[in-house]
């Protein structure tokens, strides 16, 4: 055999397209059908991987040499940073930050409320920025007082129209004059833009006045372990051996110090790579995809085994234009090739369709994370990657489909497939023919991906729907921060003071209440802290106790049952106020089977005492257990340095009022300079949260419907070819006298083996990858914890899928008792 030059090897695959082409054209509806089923399954891989590179896989932009950086897993304190800095020997460099952290800018006269960071005046060199406009900062930045801001290149974009006199002049942050030094260049957004967006930075050498997150020396209270920190380690450092060196100097940091956390136990330092937009180490990247790796492999090899079933039918058409090839001495690689290559054009179409998917699943991706919180900054592109993606899934699509049908297609004999209605396939009765084996691969993959949807769905709808703990109804929250307004500490003191009894006066207010975050927010119990206790369950049970600041009357605006004691009094607001308020998991948790009312707890150096108990208050990110809270009076220091939602005013009213205007007009009086944010109802807070368990419920819902569609295409079309194939064979029995009874019992008998096996395969797939699931990532763990052992799912899906299945088989065994005996017999 003469070897063929490269150049008409091309030839051939270009001929082979060709005629690939024509015999699809031919055939409209299998081609639609076909490219339909494999757009589905290349489009969700596609998506899924786009959606991975916006979050875990996604370079910090702007950032040189991202790979080289690094990040600590948990905030430290300004000194413990100054010490892992100069006295480890692990960094070239390294640089800490507090974000984020909100800032109001005057914009032509109007308070505008941005996110920012304060950063080490080394930050941006660290992480290797350079200037669009000006400069950034220097060592000139590192004394004390500084009143210096670097502003991103979108704000000066979108907010001061690209100005370049905006360089070295004054504007207003915080209500106080700053000099604007430069633009960080036109892509970079902060050192974690997933977590935490940037458009202004302040060095740490500014005065509290300008950034209250300054006030209380800050920078040297070891007690204050808020710091971020990033930075390179010098060559030839590996990950794991700085680890074990920051981890010893953070533990003789914490007995040098009498560090109350020196005796508990576990890793002190974990380094986390710190050029990634979401900052995940590379051992956890697998538990992080492992979910959605799992669900669109199932979708795909579903996709591609409907595929293959049309082509094996399909196949069996074209018997006889094979036959005659293969006699003209046409080899069997050659039609192998020829067959994969119209697989391919499939395979094509179907990454249009793919890629068609995939844009329209990132316009709506980029419309429902409007629900995050605008510190967040998530984006999500269709780029050469995801092209590449698609090519590859489109790849693998045409292999998966096409390889099998191609070789049962050109393996029968020449002499029987030349004759006149000779057939070609795979043997009726063979238990590990190739249509029985699809059938069984068919129902167990898709048994698995309907159980693991419908477990993560139920799931998400039960944590969602847990009680609130409160009344949502008739309750407004609007937040206010005059701190960053320009007030100073007393001031905010005083206007905080005075603002509730100011709000109380409008008619159809009933109650009104302050708080240092909102309830049901995102924020809402993230304060966890340590405390000194008698613990029934353990020194680890309080690592995961929340600490709120609340207003007097905060529990009786909210609704929240009391059940034991009392709630906050105003007299209760002061600095030497030394009481808290329990909730009721905190009381069961720390004295079991005892009152929590006149207990103790250390609490940051002081001694503070239960005064009372109250129900558990959901939180925003609720996945069925609730943590231990403790609520402490807000007092004047408090409002000094507000978190960075600002303070909460909670207002109930009656119904039907318009408590958003009459609070903010009742403000303006007050000040007309007052920027009021985040003005919602409860209703819409509850709203928004409930809202990210939707998204997800969508979108494994959509794919698990998207699952069940194909497996009925994949089920009717195996089946009925399968009937089909048996026509001789039924036009004999009934000629031999068979009865309707025993032909559906010859065509429906197989199949229902195949199904139970099917699902028996399936429950123990889906298992296993639920066990996986949940011993590697805990959060899904706590989703489908509460559903998994449900029997409506356990029994309901593996039902309807079977009936599904059987539908599949009885319409062709319904129109295989319509064969005519005679009929059969003379096509022949």
């Amino acid at each position: 055999m003469i070897e063929k030059n490269p150049i008409e090897q091309l030839g051939d695959l270009a001929r082979d397209a060709r005629y690939g082409v024509r015999m699809l054209a031919r055939a409209p509806g299998f081609t639609l059908a076909a490219a339909a089923c494999l757009g589905i399954g290349i489009g969700v891989v596609t998506a899924m991987f786009a959606d991975s590179q916006a979050t875990v896989f996604k370079a910090t932009p702007g950032v040189a040499a991202p790979e080289s950086l690094v990040s600590f897993q948990t905030p430290v304190s300004f000194p413990d940073f100054e010490e892992y800095r100069d006295n480890s020997g692990q960094f070239e460099s390294a640089s800490a930050f507090l974000a984020p952290i909100p800032f109001v800018l005057s914009i032509r006269g109007q308070p505008e409320r941005l996110w920012g960071h304060i950063v080490t005046p080394n930050y941006f060199k660290v992480l290797g920025i350079s200037a669009a406009a000006g400069r950034l900062f220097s060592a000139e930045e590192a004394r004390p007082g500084c009143t210096s801001a670097v502003i991103s290149y979108r704000l000066w974009v979108s907010r001061f129209g690209g100005r370049p006199d905006l360089i070295g002049s004054t504007v207003r942050i915080n209500g106080q004059p700053v000099t604007i030094l430069g633009v960080t260049a036109k892509e970079f957004a902060g050192a974690t833009p997933l977590l935490a967006v940037a458009d202004i930075w302040i060095p740490t050498t500014s005065p509290a006045r300008i950034v209250p997150e300054l006030g209380g020396d800050v920078v040297h209270d070891r007690n204050v372990k808020t710091f971020q920190v990033v930075g390179r380690l010098r060559p030839g450092i590996r990950v794991t051996e700085a680890e074990v060196a920051l981890d010893a100097l953070a533990r003789r940091l914490e007995v040098a110090h009498d560090d109350p956390d020196r005796f508990r136990g576990g890793q002190r330092v974990t380094l986390l790579p710190g050029g990634r937009v979401f900052p995940i180490r590379d051992q956890d990247l697998p538990v992080v995809v492992a979910v959605p790796a799992v669900v669109v492999g199932l979708i795909l090899v579903m996709a591609c085994s409907n595929v293959a079933t049309m082509l094996v039918g399909r196949g069996a058409s074209r018997q006889k234009e094979i036959a005659v090839r293969l006699s003209l001495g046409a080899s069997r690689a050659r039609l192998v090739r020829q067959l994969l290559t119209e697989s391919a054009v499939l395979a094509l179409l179907g990454g249009v369709a793919g890629l068609l998917f995939t844009f329209g699943f990132c316009s709506l991706l980029g419309r429902l994370v409007t629900v995050l919180p605008d510190q967040m900054h998530f984006e999500i592109h269709v780029d050469w990657r995801t092209f590449l993606a698609a090519t590859i899934a489109a790849g693998a699509s045409a292999v998966l489909s096409g390889l099998a049908p191609a070789l049962q297609a050109t393996r029968a004999g020449i002499v029987s497939a030349l004759k006149s209605g000779a057939t070609l396939g795979w043997r009726a009765h063979g238990w590990f023919s190739l249509r029985n084996v699809l059938v069984v691969q068919q129902m167990a993959a898709s048994l698995t991906l309907l159980l693991l949807t419908a477990f993560a769905v139920l799931g998400m709808e039960r944590s969602k729907s847990l009680k609130l703990g409160f009344e949502p109804g008739n309750l407004f929250l609007i937040s206010v921060d005059p701190v960053r307004d320009g007030y100073t500490p007393s001031q905010a003191a005083d206007f905080f003071s005075r603002l509730p009894e100011r709000v109380r006066r409008i008619a159809s207010v009933r109650s009104v209440a302050l708080a240092q975050s909102a309830p049901f927010g995102l924020n809402a119990g993230e304060a966890m802290m340590a405390t000194k206790s008698e613990f029934a369950h353990g020194p680890e049970l309080a690592q995961r106790i929340g600490s709120e600041r609340v207003g007097a009357g905060f529990f009786e605006t909210l609704g929240v049952p009391v059940l034991a004691g009392r709630t906050f009094r105003e007299s209760d607001q002061r600095e030497t106020a030394r009481v808290v308020v329990v909730n009721e998991s905190m009381a069961e948790q720390t004295w079991p089977g005892r009152s929590a009312l006149g207990q103790a707890l250390d609490l940051d150096g002081a001694t503070y005492e239960v005064i009372g108990v109250v129900s558990d208050i959901g939180s925003g990110f609720a996945l069925g257990r609730r943590h231990p809270c403790i609520y402490r009076p807000d007092v004047p220091s408090g409002y000094a340095a507000p978190s960075a939602q600002g303070v909460t005013l909670l207002v109930r009213a009656e119904h039907g009022a318009d408590v958003p205007l009459l609070v903010r007009r009742e403000l303006g009086a007050i000040s007309p300079d007052l920027t009021t944010f985040n003005v919602s109802s409860m209703t819409e807070q509850v709203g928004r949260m409930s809202s990210i368990f939707r998204m997800a419920m969508v979108l494994y819902g959509g794919i698990g419907v998207f699952g069940l569609a194909l497996a009925a295409v994949g089920l009717a079309g195996v089946t009925g070819y399968a009937v089909a194939r048996r026509t001789h064979e039924i036009g004999i029995r009934r000629a031999l006298g068979a009865q309707s009874r025993d032909i559906l019992q010859l065509v429906l008998g197989e199949g229902v083996v195949l199904i139970a096996v099917g699902i028996v395969l399936g429950f123990a797939v889906a298992f296993g990858a639920v066990q996986m699931m949940s011993s590697t990532l805990s959060a899904m763990g706590e989703i489908m914890r509460t559903s998994i052992g449900d029997p409506f799912l356990l029994c309901g899906t593996p039902l309807l899928l079977a009936t599904l299945a059987l539908l599949a088989c009885c319409l062709p065994a319904w129109r295989s008792l319509r064969i005519n005996p005679a009929e059969a017999l003379r096509a022949e």
